[in-house]
């Protein structure tokens, strides 16, 4: 993906597409209106919106706040300053986590600094936690009294986040001793992708919805595209039934044109492409290919 289109990968999320957006654009077909079900992220829903494929795109999902934070970041409205949530510690983020109460603030903590952006565990272990931070301080605010303290210097007339995070590359680059630990800060990516959004776009077609997937009104001339949690991967919002997504996508809904992202073809399915392994450059241990099914009634 081009750095110009890069704000369509939305937000940092569970299974966030930006690697396969394209391949699931071309595989769908044209229609009037584009359901996306399981709009997680938002990535499928805002390509979608700003391909010209569709005249209406839906971006649904259940969970209201990811909806308002993608909202609020793609309007700039109320505008979130991503600078203040740099640096947030391991005992911050299970104060956000564990005692405030459900917002669009406490969201974007919880994405940004959760491990595997489950919104759940911290992102970094014990071990890395206190360099990581270290790091991000003198990188924004040059004050741990310690050497890295001469990135803020180096980095004080870049204004954003991206900005800062390059030269903090750039900076790396030339220091040859520093601890292979600091290769990557996560929490900046996020913060970065994030910050891609907050460049309005016009996308009148994109259209927001927070319903149970079973409560959308879909027309039968609809394309629908699913990203459900998939078969026997951890489900990190609660348990998902299967077999009634099963029986939704069979019998319930109307739409002819009806497509799921799942590692595992499921019952009346066939695969309509196979999206190959999704590149993970952190994480350890084998990959399956991920498939987009079209449902065969």
């Amino acid at each position: 993906m081009k750095l110009k289109d890069k704000w369509k990968r939305g937000l940092p999320y569970v299974g966030n597409k930006g690697q396969k957006v394209e391949q699931i654009m071309e595989t769908l077909p044209d229609g009037k209106r584009l359901v996306d079900v399981f709009g997680g992220g938002g990535c499928v829903s805002l390509t979608a919106a700003s391909s010209g494929k569709y005249e209406e795109v839906i971006y649904n999902d259940k969970m209201k706040t990811v909806v308002e934070l993608l909202i609020s970041l793609v309007n700039d409205e109320p505008h979130f300053n991503l600078m203040d949530y740099v640096a947030l510690t391991r005992e911050q983020f299970v104060d956000w986590r564990d005692n405030k109460p459900d917002s669009i603030e406490r969201t974007l903590v919880l994405i940004a600094y959760s491990f595997g952006n489950s919104q759940s565990g911290y992102l970094w272990s014990k071990k890395n936690e206190e360099k990581k931070l270290l790091l991000t301080k003198a990188l924004f605010y040059g004050n741990t009294g310690t050497e890295f303290d001469q990135l803020y210097s180096y980095s004080l007339n870049a204004n954003t986040i991206s900005d800062k995070y390059r030269l903090f590359h750039k900076w790396r680059r030339e220091q040859m001793n520093i601890d292979s630990r600091f290769d990557q800060l996560e929490q900046m990516e996020r913060l970065k992708q994030m910050e891609r959004l907050q460049q309005p776009q016009q996308l009148q077609q994109l259209k927001y919805s927070t319903k149970d997937y079973r409560e959308l009104v879909i027309n039968n001339d609809d394309v629908v595209y699913c990203d459900p949690p998939y078969v026997g991967t951890k489900n990190y919002y609660g348990g998902f039934d299967h077999k009634a997504f099963e029986n939704w996508y069979l019998h319930e809904c109307p739409a002819k044109d009806i497509y799921i992202s799942e590692y595992t073809k499921l019952p009346y399915t066939e695969v309509a492409f196979d999206l190959g392994k999704k590149k993970n450059f952190s994480g350890a241990g084998k990959r399956r290919n991920e498939l987009l099914l079209r449902v065969v009634r």
